[in-house]
């Protein structure tokens, strides 16, 4: 993944700390066998979840918004009902 350096430091708390991030990527990825690419902040570590294995990706409200992906916690899975199947390009 191509990273770059960002003109200025986000702070952000992740594992009980504060930590301030200063790289950005465009992250390309599949989920349930759906293309999505979303701005990504780099960070060497999250943390690690409720079972002790270490978070590779935080996943977020607007890039779940932008690709109509919606969280069932009840169930533990992700409903892509509403993934954009086909994309509208606006001209000028």
């Amino acid at each position: 993944m191509k990273t770059s350096t960002m003109a200025r430091a986000f702070k952000t708390a992740l594992g009980g700390e504060v930590r301030e991030i200063r790289t950005s990527a465009i992250l390309e990825a599949e989920i349930e066998g759906h293309p999505i690419a979303t701005h990504a902040l780099v960070i060497d570590e999250i943390g690690k979840d409720e079972d002790g294995k270490p978070i590779e990706i935080l996943f977020g409200a607007l890039a779940m918004q932008q690709w109509g992906i919606r969280p069932v916690p009840d169930e533990e899975r992700l409903d892509l009902t509403h993934y954009p199947e086909e994309f509208v390009e606006f001209q000028n």
